[in-house]
């Protein structure tokens, strides 16, 4: 049985009533249904607050009383421009989202993560009426991502303004737990997420779908990234045939529509070298439409994968990104994905990582 996680919401007067229930419901749900989640508030003092919208509430602890907390959730309002200037707040926050194991902010919470200096060189995204007051609380080498519902660094979730917080706890849920407890907690709130994927084992069938996706990924690496990291040429019609046939190739749909794939292995891999456990499934060929760009499909295969292994298992997933990409290695470092080392190999080389699957033995 996974660990229950414990998840606090911290408030504060004049915090935005939606941004602090919605991802409050989406845990709450989670936690009602997978047994994997407790959720609580939890404000500087034990006494009744005051939302934007005239609610009245009383956090459930303060500062001194608040259990450990494992996932820390910091909502946005009008006071949060005010809660900037508590620095008992913001060492608070500070303190405790040190300790977390993930930090979610939405709409304007962003700006007291940024006062508690927590935003140095991640991609950050905040309320879009908010995004110049960001801009000057963080240093250059902090990226604002604008016009997306959220951000993911790993550790720091962030989300756009009000509903999106849904969204970001959503996709919290389903990377810890899995895509269809995530999917099951949306239906219950009777909240759109987005469409479902339908992923399934690849067939001969599907062989010009997923030659399709993989000849558009390794255009678009070249084309924005000036680099060969697949090359066009090796996917052809018959290489792609062998991969599904030899192979644990999936292909995952949207409404009819192939929108990415896919495919995990399990013996022995060259690159890993002295490294390399059977205690992991180790993911290749990982591919989404160009069509479906920011719509988090990278992600969500990655999640369904992990849950793919933990059913077999397994207590790692590992993938391998070439060296010199450094938008995919920043990618995967912000999906969790820790650096195990270089391979280097005949006139190119990759960085090795792995992501410990939720809820298994860490043994290796």
């Amino acid at each position: 049985m996974e660990r229950v996680r414990q998840v606090g919401v911290v408030l504060y007067d004049k915090v935005d009533t939606l941004d602090f229930a919605g991802p409050h419901d989406v845990f709450g749900v989670a936690g009602y249904l997978g047994k994997n989640f407790r959720v609580f508030t939890v404000a500087e003092k034990k006494t009744p607050l005051t939302t934007v919208s005239g609610i009245t509430i009383t956090p459930q602890y303060s500062f001194d009383t608040c259990p450990t907390i494992d996932i820390l959730i910091v909502p946005g309002g009008l006071g949060s421009r005010t809660e900037i200037t508590n620095s008992r707040l913001i060492a608070w926050i500070r303190e405790t989202a040190g300790n977390a194991e993930i930090v979610l902010s939405v709409c304007t919470g962003a700006l007291l993560l940024a006062k508690a200096g927590l935003l140095e060189g991640l991609r950050v995204t905040t309320n879009r009426m908010a995004y110049d007051l960001l801009r000057g609380m963080v240093s250059p080498g902090t990226t604002i991502v604008e016009d997306v519902r959220y951000v993911d660094n790993g550790k720091m979730v962030m989300s756009g303004g009000v509903t999106t917080g849904f969204d970001a706890a959503l996709h919290v849920v389903a990377r810890l737990c899995g895509e269809s407890l995530a999917m099951e907690t949306a239906s219950r709130l009777e909240y759109r997420w987005h469409d479902k994927l339908d992923i399934r084992r690849a067939e001969l069938e599907d062989t010009e779908a997923v030659r399709g996706l993989l000849v558009g990924a390794a255009q678009w690496i070249q084309r924005t990234q000036g680099l060969v990291q697949w090359r066009e040429e090796r996917f052809t019609h018959a290489y792609v045939s062998d991969v599904i046939d030899r192979y644990e190739l999936f292909v995952a749909n949207m409404n009819g529509v192939p929108v990415g794939c896919l495919s995990v292995q399990w013996g022995y891999e060259e690159i890993w070298g002295d490294q390399f456990h059977e205690n992991a499934g180790y993911v290749h060929r990982l591919a989404v439409s160009r069509d479906c760009q920011s719509m988090g499909i990278g992600t969500r295969l990655l999640n369904w994968a992990e849950s793919y292994v933990k059913d077999q298992g397994k207590t790692w997933l590992r993938l391998d990104c070439m060296a010199d990409n450094a938008a995919l290695n920043g990618y995967y470092a912000r999906q969790g994905f820790a650096f195990c080392g270089r391979y280097e190999g005949q006139g190119w080389s990759a960085h090795l990582y792995e992501r410990r699957v939720a809820g298994n033995s860490d043994a290796k």
